[in-house]
């Protein structure tokens, strides 16, 4: 695996050995291949391409900037067959990847999936199935976050049986280091050695995750003949954070916060083993479900395919907390991408709330905005492509959208809409609250689309809307709707105030 330029990690809680000094791949020359594949989802199976690696020879992949590497199984089955996914720049994505074969390759301590973004950049790793594991003295983390300066989100990820470091990504937190920060999503991370997830950067969080550990006799040791599984480690920094996972450790520490300062919170989580060392709980609990959660890849061809296979452990419910709310009340509404399209951005406006969907094949990412305008408004924006997207619970109505709907396909409510039928910018109000207890109906017609509007008033039988016509009926209330075009005709009888706001 990587590691840091001047000390090798520790190896226990309380003690420092010497550290390698990084070593690049030598040896058999390493070949790159380009961002290449069909596009695929967690539904539906795609092609993939099997990529076999000789014995004794290492590959490299370079993933940069804008690019894709999916629908992939690296065979690396043969006698020190190894490789290597090199990821830089921003708005990199590397999806549907199967690792199929025990990495027996003991000649160094490099990573094999590298998770690195640029400085203000983001990159995405999702759907890898990393769960054949590493034969005993390998020195190879699963994941590496050496060399992260941006955001980097891994979710979806199955690593089993390796034997120094399931996800090291607490690197960027060495002191004079990249920095960059990590969301681990849903991950399944069982039998590692040292660790099976660390973070280290202040802002990273691992989320509806589950860990477990067998005990020693399950886990291979480390190129030093070392083993010490710890399931999650808070480590270099503080304002780490756990997040609804389900964590149950044999034989070591649980949970471990330390190492340089170190330090992280357990929320809303399950816990059987040992916690330890500078680590707040909140909402703590024990009976961990260690079942592997339904979005994980269960095998390599699974996850090449885009497929996922797990028992669906309790921890595939989303998280809650406010700044990643999964809270359905709303309506669902989805952007997908389409399959040739890569790095397409979107934004949205909403007069009233809206909150990430953090489950399905078109989930909101950690790296999705979502901005208080302080007038009533938020405004969302994110990035897709090559058949994916996000998709949010919308409390209010959409007063504006700018997307290239030639390269995105959009659902409300189930339904495939445009923009013109989507954004409705423009109110009328009917207010009899001035007469409660007379009766006032009303007519309009207007040149666009209208749709009632709960946000701005009542709703109940009387009100009709029908190509452009609106009609109701109030009793010392109020009813609202939401129209695009421009009112074109009107009847009202009785007292009630009308107001139109247009904001076209």
């Amino acid at each position: 695996m990587a590691r840091d330029d001047a000390a090798r990690e520790t190896e226990s809680e309380t003690s420092l050995l010497d550290r390698r000094s990084y070593l690049k791949m030598a040896g058999a020359a390493a070949a790159s291949v380009a961002a290449v594949g069909a596009s695929s989802s967690t539904a539906d199976a795609a092609d993939y391409e099997t990529i076999e690696i000789p014995a004794g020879e290492r590959r490299v992949f370079d993933v940069g900037s804008g690019e894709t590497f999916e629908n992939k199984l690296i065979d690396i089955s043969a006698d020190g067959a190894h490789f290597k996914i090199m990821t830089n720049g921003d708005g990199w994505t590397v999806r549907n990847i199967g690792v199929r074969g025990r990495n027996n390759d003991r000649s160094d301590t490099f990573g094999c999936i590298y998770c690195r973004a640029d400085e203000g950049g983001e990159g995405l790793v999702e759907n890898v199935y990393m769960g054949d594991g590493a034969a005993d003295r390998c020195g190879h983390a699963a994941f590496s976050g050496y060399g992260n300066a941006g955001h980097v989100t891994i979710r979806n990820v199955h690593v089993q049986g390796w034997s120094a470091d399931g996800m090291y990504l607490s690197h960027p937190g060495v002191p004079g280091n990249s920095g960059g920060t990590f969301t681990v999503e849903r991950a399944f991370a069982k039998n590692n050695n040292i660790e099976n997830i660390r973070i280290g950067t202040t802002g990273s969080e691992i989320r509806d995750s589950v860990v477990h550990v067998e005990g020693e006799s399950a886990v291979t040791s480390n190129e030093s003949g070392q083993k010490n599984p710890r399931g999650i480690w808070f480590k270099e920094e503080t304002g780490l954070l756990a997040v609804n996972c389900d964590v149950k450790v044999d034989g070591a520490t649980a949970v471990y916060g330390g190492g340089r300062g170190g330090a992280g919170t357990l929320r809303n989580c399950r816990v059987d083993g040992s916690i330890r060392g500078d680590v707040t709980e909140e909402n703590v609990s024990g009976d961990p479900d260690v079942t592997p959660p339904e979005t994980v890849p269960m095998s390599a061809e699974a996850a090449a395919a885009g497929e996922s296979g797990g028992d669906g452990g309790s921890t595939t419910q989303p998280t809650t907390d406010a700044d990643q709310s999964a809270d359905e009340d709303g309506t669902l509404f989805e952007l997908i991408s389409a399959d040739d399209a890569s790095s397409v951005t979107y934004e949205f406006t909403v007069e009233g709330s809206v909150s990430k969907n953090l489950s399905g094949d078109n989930s909101a990412e950690v790296a999705d905005s979502i901005t208080d305008n302080g007038d009533g408004t938020v405004t969302v924006s994110g990035v897709g492509g090559n058949g994916y997207g996000d998709s949010f619970y919308v409390q209010g109505s959409i007063t504006a959208i700018d997307v290239d709907e030639s390269v995105w396909t959009l659902r409300y409510g189930g339904e495939e809409v445009s923009v013109e039928e989507l954004v409705l910018p423009n109110k009328l109000i009917v207010d009899g609250s001035n007469r409660p207890r007379a009766v006032t109906t009303y007519t309009f017609e207007v040149s666009g689309r209208a749709r009632k509007s709960a946000d701005l008033g009542s709703v109940n039988a009387y009100d009709e809307v029908s190509d452009g016509e609106i009609s109701g009926r109030i009793v010392g209330g109020k009813d609202g709707y939401r129209f695009s075009g421009e009112v074109t005709g009107f009847s009202i009888d009785g007292p009630a105030d009308v107001q139109v706001e247009n904001n076209s």
